[in-house]
């Protein structure tokens, strides 16, 4: 018993971690936006490299921030599963 508490605890850990990671590519690649200049000219002066790189990065860290809440959530359902046996 103790070592699934245990599983669960460091799955739901890991949940936890994954969310923050993906939540930080997500701020970083807004400021990277943010930052972007804005021009009034053509748009071949738009430094589209930083642009897309910006947008996969914010993409990653969507999916990242996904399944990780999934990780949590199969986390909840192993220690709900584990206390109803204890129980």
């Amino acid at each position: 018993m103790v070592d699934g508490i245990s599983a669960s605890s460091n799955l739901w850990a890991s949940g936890v971690m994954g969310v923050q990671r993906g939540m930080d590519l997500v701020n970083n690649s807004a400021e990277t936006i943010a930052r972007l200049p804005i021009t009034s000219g053509s748009s071949s002066t738009l430094p589209d490299g930083d642009l897309i790189q910006a947008t996969g990065q914010r993409i990653e860290g969507l999916y990242q921030v996904k399944a990780s809440a999934k990780g949590l959530e199969i986390a909840n359902k192993t220690l709900e599963s584990l206390f109803r046996i204890t129980a």
